[in-house]
């Protein structure tokens, strides 16, 4: 029962089932990414293509060129203006659109084509993904859903691309079928998600961003993600902490011309490019693009060996993600990031030692010890700098601007993967088993910088996120806002329409001292006088 309430809090549920639900959204992610791993090591394909060295690098890493656009410009504006909800919809058709080209009979330069426009849209979906899930999780337990979701649906996607493709892998007739029906199988799982997307709300922050006259609306889906009525006090504190933080910072510029004008946000705006390269910085994707050709170069070149450690390896770090939803909000960020650093370190300094010590694998205890330490980095890597980078870029920015802040830290990330993962192919012929050293100095330098520039954010609500960086609480200073009461009593006075009481959450005929009136536009409204808190002495009572 605690293992199915950790997973499913109690007065969470209906947020947690939702936002697990956002997995099919990062499973087609990981499929992407993951059936290219198994691709790049199908005959058929590098000869269809004539595949070298240089070749290989490029189809990896080209989406990363329009995922990069997408981060800079494309996906934060697009989920401002249409919504997360809508952006991710739109982004799994360009994606879906982008795997049709890169599919049917062409040429190298069609091929390249489809693989950016999918960069396209996987940058524009990695954005509205993250934004959707941190908007939506409840406070103390953001961390764990933000990294469950990214991390557990990409290594799902992951796991079904792998042995999707080690299955077609024994398929050699008709010429090239092999590659393309495994490249095809994700498009059903976008569709999935398009579909089960309809019956999801929007986010509430975004809501009141978008449509502050309705502040209604933005009430009832807050409490409806929150298991609860607008009348219950757990809701009307967060939908107070979001209207105030909403008029403060309705003296700020939105979107980039916000970010570039005020210096507290450029420098937060540092943290997150430097929190997102975390995620790369210690060059993952080189060794999870190229798993299998990698594989074959530590002698695991027997048949279909290095596709079946790929599937096996998948397998782990699908579940492996699961230590990060059970400590992500009980350790806290850093203290995760720290000690995932320390053991991928550790990990990959035994590798290197290892392949330099025995460059030819002619030592069999040897390759099975440095296939370990591969397991041990990705696995290492699935339940700590993978999901928490997103978490914190996601969760460190205002609202005004966040989706914008989120995309261009996002670069942090993409700048890091081009870098190490397009000349890997290439640094690895030349430089051969010392090339792993590069690696662990990379993890070292990493862990170094979490230790003294990272803060924590474990249990800050976004609305308070400020205080943490040295500026200004937004919700403190917006409760000086005198529009703030009028807002919250508007949207109260709605939604007691709505459940047949007063704005207070009395019935009409109920008198209660302790709630004072508040005129707004010839309307007279009731609203408890602890605004921030509502007390046991305020709360509604019902006639009998």
């Amino acid at each position: 029962m605690g293992l199915i309430e950790k997973f499913i809090p109690k007065n969470d549920r209906h947020a947690a089932l939702m936002l697990y639900g956002m997995v099919f959204s990062t499973c087609f992610n990981g499929y992407d990414a993951g059936i290219m791993t198994v691709i790049l090591a199908d005959d058929q394909f590098i000869d269809y293509y004539n595949i070298d060295s240089n070749r290989s690098g490029t189809v990896s890493v080209i989406p990363w060129a329009t995922t990069g656009l997408a981060q800079l410009f494309i996906g934060g504006t697009l989920a401002n203006i249409v919504g997360r909800l809508w952006a991710l919809r739109i982004s799994i058709c360009v994606m879906i659109i982008g795997v049709i080209v890169q599919v049917v009979p062409n040429t190298y330069g069609v091929l390249i084509l489809g693989r950016l426009i999918a960069g396209l849209g996987f940058g524009c979906l990695y954005i509205s993904t993250n934004l959707y899930v941190a908007e939506c999780a409840p406070t103390k337990l953001r961390g764990s859903f933000v990294g469950t979701v990214a991390q557990f649906g990409y290594q799902l996607g992951t796991l079904i691309a792998f042995w999707a493709g080690y299955g077609m892998s024994f398929h050699d007739h008709p010429f090239n079928i092999a590659w393309r029906v495994s490249n095809v199988i994700q498009i059903p799982i976008g569709l999935c998600f398009i579909a089960v997307s309809f019956w999801y709300p929007e986010s509430p922050r975004w809501l009141l961003e978008k449509y502050p006259e309705d502040q209604q609306r933005c009430l009832r889906t807050l409490a409806t993600i929150r298991s609860g009525t607008p009348d219950d006090d757990f809701v009307r504190e967060e939908f107070h902490e979001l209207v105030a933080a909403h008029e403060f910072q309705k003296r700020y510029d939105p979107g980039y011309m916000g970010i570039i004008k005020t210096p507290s946000l450029r420098k937060r705006l540092c943290y997150g490019v430097y929190a997102m390269a975390l995620q790369q910085f210690g060059g993952i994707a080189s060794l999870t693009m190229y798993a299998a050709l990698i594989y074959e170069s530590l002698g695991w070149d027997s048949g279909h060996q290095a596709l079946a450690l790929n599937g096996i390896q998948a397998v782990l770090q699908l579940f492996i993600v699961l230590i990060n939803t059970f400590t992500v909000d009980h350790f806290g960020r850093k203290a995760i990031l720290i000690t995932g650093f320390v053991i991928q370190s550790a990990a990959l300094l035994i590798l290197s030692s290892l392949t330099t010590s025995f460059p030819n694998n002619d030592n069999k205890a040897a390759a099975v010890a440095e296939v370990v330490m591969f397991f041990i980095v990705g696995l290492t890597y699935c339940w700590s700098n993978g999901p928490i980078a997103p978490a914190i870029a996601s969760e460190i920015f205002p609202q005004h601007v966040r989706d914008k802040a989120f995309g261009f830290s996002c670069l942090g990330m993409t700048v890091c993967l081009i870098a190490l993962t397009q000349p890997w192919p290439r640094f690895h012929s030349e430089v051969g088993p010392d090339a792993y050293w590069l690696l662990f100095c990379l993890n070292v330098v990493a862990l170094i910088s979490v230790i003294f520039i990272l803060p924590e954010t474990k249990g800050v609500s976004l609305e308070r996120m400020d205080k943490l960086f040295g500026e200004v609480d937004h919700v403190q200073a917006g409760e000086t806002e005198e529009k703030v009461d009028v807002v919250e009593a508007k949207a109260y006075g709605g939604a007691a329409v709505a459940s047949g009481t007063d704005a207070g959450g009395n019935h009409p005929n109920n008198n209660n001292n302790n709630n004072q009136e508040i005129t707004s536009a010839g309307d007279t409204h009731v609203l408890p006088k602890a605004s921030f808190k509502v007390d046991e002495k305020s709360s509604s009572t019902t006639d009998a």
